[in-house]
This record gives C-alpha cells, structure tokens and sequence, in this order.
C-alpha cells in the first residue's frame, strides 16, 4: 500500500474506532498555531526599540511558557496516538522513528541553511560569529573557527540543546533537539507510563523534580552563562515536561470527570494568574531560574487539558484554517528566525529609500541606519511569514514527508505517527 498524503490527524484521531475516548482535539490545532506566533513575537517584535521597557515588551517575553506548552502537548498527542489508541501495546520504533524524524528533520535543515544567510553577513561585517558571555548578553565574544565548526555539526545532528554556554544559527532549534532525544526514548517509556497506576501522583512528583534544578540555582544565585543555558534548554532539565505531558494523557484516558464549571474555572485561573503574574515579572526585570523551572509548569498543563476539554466546533471554516495554521506551526517556528534576520537588512534599505534626500546608495543606506525599525512594516514580515509558513509546509514537507515514508518505511505501520500534524504537536 502507497500513501499518497499524510492525511489530517484531527480527524484520525476523532473518528478513529479503537479510541477509548472519540473525542476531537480540534482546539489544540490553534493553541499550536498560537503558541507558534507567540514564539516569533517572542524572538523578534519584543527586539524593536519602540516597544522597550513597556508593558507590552512585558508581555513578549513569557517564551519560555510556549516552549513549555510544546513539549508537554508533544508527550500528550504521541501517547494518545502511539498508546492510548492501541491500548498499551508495544510502539513500532521503526516506524515511530521514521514518521517522527521525516517531520522534523528536513525543516530543520532548511532552518539551518536558511541561518547561514545572515551569519555570512555577520563574519564579513563584524569578522565573526558573535555571543553573549553574560545572561543579560550586554557583553559579547566571537566564536573561534574550531568553536564554530563544532557547534555547526552540533546543529546538523541535532545535538545543539546539550552546548550549555551558546546558541548559534537557527536559535530555536534547541528544542527540536531536545524532542529528538525524547523520541529515542518514548517507544520505551511510552507502555511503562501507560501502565502507571496513578499518572496524578507522577504529575506532582515531576513538578518538584522540574522545578528543583532552578530552585537550587536560585538558592546558589547563580546567574552565569552555564547554568542559564543548562537550565533553559538541557534536554535532562526540561525531559519532566514531555513526561507530564505523557502522564496528563494517560490521566485523560482514564477519567470521566473532566470540562466540569468548576474545573474550567480553577484550570482557567491558573493560567490566567501565571500569566499575569509572570508579565509583572518581567516588567519588574526578576530573574529567578524558578520562573522558568517550575512556575511554568502547572500553567501547562492546565491549558491542554482545558483544550482537551472544550467541545468540537461546527463551524466548518474554524476547523479548516486551524487544521492549516496548525500544520504550519512548524515551519514558523524553525524559518522565522533566520527570515527575519534577513528581512532586517531589507527594512533598514526601505526605510532608507523613503527618508534618504537623494537616491544615491551611500545616501540611503545612511537615512537606514539612522531610522528605528518600524512596527508598521514588521506586520507585513509577520503576515508574509504566515502565508510563506503555510505554503512551505503544503507544498514542500508534506510531500516530502509521503516520499520518506514510501522511500523508507511500511506506510500501514507508519500511519498512525501522523497524529501530531495537525492535532497539535510541534
């Protein structure tokens, strides 16, 4: 048998007949495509001069509970898909590996390549590759050749979460490095958790396990380079939060009591409250390790379940577009970064055109640099960013992704790994 597309996994998993539960994970469509925006938002808008020290910067600059929100979403939708949905039988690790890294691997590939881009212009113009040896990255140094070489070969393998001290190139792409080491293990792990007799119990205990690094972090005050990094992107450090994320699903299989007011209503509080209390954080510039290691945690849980809990939309038009925008979380969340280093260069030349007094280059190049970059023009990046995202994601990985499949694995064993695409997983 030859598949011919990756079909839509929302609705595989709805209308599935071995689903212990028939249940749509419709709305976790657009909490990925959401998260997603707010990642680029995260990376690039809060960077403008115009927006700093305000409120709104504040309110930019809560990435590391999107981040937090993707893993735990990846460890609920693979379980559903590859345990909960067979019943606790063995997962198929060649398949699983195959469907999972055929997703993955190639659009960070291009994230990389794309990277290279701006980093040229950066060696040509400041001679090297410069970063930061302070958290607040007020003080810079530029990587040696032997430095830039490893951490280049660190990226093409997907071992860039474990270089504690940088990152380089595609900066978001630490997190895909850290899902490839919890995929080598989830075909393991994954019949063990579904086994576990009380997953509320392992919640509980991976929070104090999340949450205890930064604690002991916070009580040493360190604040170096090293354990920032260590902390923010290690795989070991962040692995409790796919693993609650495979608790929460086995939690989701087992109960009936779920989407009640009063529970909406405490899980809703909860994130509400994170939310708010931590942009009063980052207005007031606290740096605590504890607010990314641990005080995430619980909000992460709380708005998956409450996804999980909201009724299906009928409304036909909803369905469509977050069944797209969700599949193309992926490629905005690796292609933006490099996209917009080099949409820079392209607003400062715009914006020289229209303040330069002549149209001579040296004229308009420095009308360019002396103009702030506009907020105006960066909704015509993030716009562009979205419909390029969803074509790349349609026309190029897609197709990509059914000739590895056909190429390299059985298509029936392969076709339950397509769960993720559209119900939610980055």
């Amino acid at each position: 048998m030859k598949i011919e597309k990756v079909e839509p996994e929302a609705g595989s998993l709805a209308s599935a007949t071995a689903a212990p539960k028939k249940k749509s994970f419709s709305a976790l469509n657009w909490l990925r495509f959401l998260a997603a925006l707010y990642i680029v938002l995260f990376h690039t808008l809060k960077i403008y001069p115009s927006i700093q020290h305000t409120w709104l910067k504040a309110s930019l600059s809560l990435g590391n509970l999107a981040t937090s929100v993707f893993f735990v979403l990846s460890g609920f939708l693979l379980t559903y898909a590859y345990v909960v949905q067979k019943n606790g039988r063995k997962v198929d690790r060649r398949a699983f590996m195959l469907a999972r890294f055929s997703n993955l691997y190639p659009l960070h590939i291009a994230g990389l390549l794309l990277s290279l881009i701006p980093i040229s212009l950066m060696i040509v113009t400041k001679g090297g590759v410069a970063v930061p040896t302070e958290v607040s990255g007020s003080a810079m140094r530029v990587l040696g050749h032997g430095e830039f070489v490893a951490g280049l070969i660190m990226n093409v393998l997907l071992l860039n979460a474990w270089n504690p001290f940088y990152m380089s190139f595609n900066y978001p792409s630490w997190s895909l490095s850290a899902l490839g080491c919890y995929y080598l293990l989830f075909p393991v792990i994954a019949p063990k958790i579904y086994r576990m007799k009380r997953p509320i119990v392992g919640l509980v205990i991976l929070a104090v396990l999340f949450a205890l690094p930064g604690v002991l972090a916070d009580l040493l005050e360190r604040t170096d380079v090293f354990t920032d990094g260590l902390l923010h992107r290690n795989p070991v450090v962040r692995f409790p939060l796919f693993l609650a994320g495979m608790m929460l699903c086995v939690h989701y299989s087992r109960t009936s009591d779920m989407g009640s007011p009063g529970q909406v209503f405490v899980l809703g509080a909860v994130v509400l409250a994170t939310v708010l209390f931590g942009i009063w954080l980052q207005y007031h510039e606290t740096h605590l390790h504890l607010i990314k290691n641990g005080m995430y945690y619980p909000a992460s849980l709380a708005v998956i379940w409450l996804c999980v809990c909201l009724k299906p939309t009928q409304n036909a038009r909803v369905r469509y577009w977050g069944e797209r925008l969700g599949a193309a979380s992926l490629p905005l969340f690796l292609l933006h970064g490099p996209l917009f280093q080099m949409f820079l260069p392209v607003e400062k030349v715009l914006m020289g055109i229209v303040n330069s007094p002549d149209w001579r280059v040296s004229s308009i190049v420095a009308a360019g640099r002396e103009v702030e970059p506009s907020v105006a023009l960066y909704s015509v990046y993030l716009i562009g960013l979205v419909l390029l995202c969803i074509q790349v994601q349609e026309r190029l990985v897609a197709p990509l992704q059914v000739w590895i499949r056909n190429r390299y694995g059985a298509p029936k064993a392969a076709q339950p790994a397509v769960e993720e695409r559209r119900s939610g997983t980055a």
